[in-house]
C-alpha cells in the first residue's frame, strides 16, 4: 500500500509538473517595429488592420496645406479606416524636425509619420527613420522612392516661368532659358530667395543640366538682367506678378498659376525645359508608437485611391497613373522633360547652391 501511494503521489507530481510547464511556455514574442514596417506576406494587411485596431490612431508630422489637403487626406483615411484617428501637426521642415528631435531626446515617442521634401532626409540624417515596405511602391519609378526603403512619394512640384496675361502675351513669354537673357526682360523679372522653393533651386538645375562650367557661364549673364529678389514664398511672388508688380515670375510652382488662373487671376505659366522638380517624400518614424496605423496610413497615400485625394486637392499626384487635375501640370503634354532633384542631393547641395546664388546675385 506504501508503495502504491508512492507511485501516486510521483504520477500526481509529475502531472503537475507537466501542467504547469504547459502553463509557462512562453507565447510568441509580439512582432517589433521593424518587422512590422518591413512586412511582407500574403496576410499583411489583415496583420495591420488587426494590429491597428487595438492602436487606434496615428501621428503626422506634415509640411502639407492643412485646409486644402490634409483634412481631405484625413477624412478619406478615416472612411477607409473608421477605428483609427489621425492627429496631424503642421509646419515647415525645420520646425517639425526640430520638434522630432526634441521628443526624442526626451525619450517622447509621439510621431509615427514625417513628410517634407527635405525633412524625412533630415530626421534619416539623424538616425531617426525606419526602413519599410509597402506594396504601393511597386508601381512607383525609381526617381520616386528611396532604394534603401526609407521613404516613398506622395506628390510632386513642377517650376515655371509665371507671368501677368495683362502685362505679356503668350507668344513673347520666354520659352527657354536662354531667352530669359533677351534684353527686354532686364528689370523685368522676379523671383524668391527661398533655399528650397526659389531661385537656389534654379541654380541648382541649371549647374547639373547645364553643366558646371557652362551652367556658371549662363548664370553670370542672368545677373546682368537685374532681377529682383523677394524673401517672401514664391506664391507671393507670384501674387505680385498677379498684382502687376513685374511682368515675370521666375521658378514659380506651375500648379499655385493654374489655380489662380482658374479663380480669374491675369496669369499663366511657361515650362523651360529641363523643367525643375522636386518630391514630396513621406516616410516611417523609428519607435512609431502605432506601426500597424502607420504602415496603412503609407499604403494609402501612395495607393490610387489616396492619390486622387491629392489630385482633387490641385496637388500634382506622384503615381505614375493618376494625372494631375489639370492634366498638363504634370510632364506629357506641355513640358516633357523635368530635372528631379532628388531630396538626399537638394539637402546635400541645398547649401552650395544658397552660397552661389549669394555670391553671384547678391553682390
Amino acid at each position: 500500500m506504501a508503495w502504491i501511494n508512492r507511485q501516486s503521489r510521483i504520477a500526481t507530481l509529475t502531472m503537475v509538473a507537466t501542467m504547469l510547464a504547459f502553463c509557462v511556455t512562453p507565447v510568441a514574442a509580439a512582432a517589433t517595429g521593424e518587422e512590422i514596417a518591413l512586412m511582407n506576406r500574403a496576410d499583411r494587411q489583415k496583420i495591420l488592420v488587426e494590429g491597428a485596431k487595438k492602436e487606434g490612431k496615428i501621428s503626422w508630422y506634415t509640411t502639407l496645406i492643412v485646409d486644402q489637403v490634409v483634412r481631405p487626406v484625413k477624412e478619406a483615411f478615416e472612411k477607409e479606416y473608421p477605428f483609427i484617428q489621425m492627429e496631424y501637426f503642421r509646419g515647415n521642415s525645420e520646425r517639425i524636425v526640430q520638434k522630432m528631435l526634441a521628443e526624442y531626446q526626451a525619450k517622447r515617442y509621439d510621431v509615427d509619420v514625417i513628410d517634407g521634401t527635405v525633412s524625412p532626409t533630415m530626421v534619416r540624417r539623424a538616425g531617426l527613420l525606419q526602413r519599410f515596405y509597402s506594396p504601393m511602391l511597386a508601381e512607383y519609378p525609381a526617381d520616386l522612392k528611396d532604394p534603401q526603403g526609407f521613404w516613398g512619394t506622395t506628390n510632386l512640384y513642377f517650376f515655371a516661368t509665371g507671368y501677368n496675361t495683362r502685362m505679356v502675351k503668350a507668344a513673347e513669354v520666354p520659352k527657354s532659358y536662354e531667352d530669359l537673357l533677351n534684353p527686354r526682360w532686364k528689370g523685368q523679372m522676379m523671383w524668391s530667395t527661398s533655399r528650397g522653393s526659389g531661385a537656389p533651386i534654379f541654380v541648382g538645375t541649371i549647374l547639373n543640366s547645364m553643366g558646371m562650367e557652362a551652367g556658371k557661364a549662363y548664370l553670370q549673364k542672368l545677373k546682368a538682367q537685374n532681377i529682383a529678389k523677394s524673401t517672401a514664398s514664391n506664391r507671393q511672388v507670384l501674387d505680385l506678378t498677379i498684382a502687376g508688380e513685374y511682368p515675370l515670375a521666375l521658378q514659380m510652382f506651375n500648379h499655385h498659376a493654374f489655380i489662380s488662373k482658374s479663380a480669374g487671376a491675369p496669369v499663366d505659366w511657361q515650362p523651360l525645359e529641363p523643367v525643375t522638380a522636386t518630391i514630396h517624400t513621406v516616410a516611417l518614424a523609428k519607435n512609431s508608437p502605432h506601426p500597424h496605423a502607420a504602415m496603412l496610413l503609407l499604403d494609402f497615400v501612395m495607393s490610387e485611391k489616396g492619390q486622387k485625394v491629392y489630385q482633387q486637392a490641385n496637388y500634382l499626384p506622384s503615381h505614375p497613373k493618376i494625372p494631375a487635375k489639370q492634366t498638363d501640370l504634370k510632364p506629357g503634354a506641355r513640358f516633357k522633360r523635368a530635372y528631379y532633384i532628388n531630396p538626399d542631393a537638394q539637402y546635400d547641395k541645398g547649401n552650395d547652391w544658397v552660397d552661389y546664388f549669394n555670391s553671384v546675385f547678391l553682390k
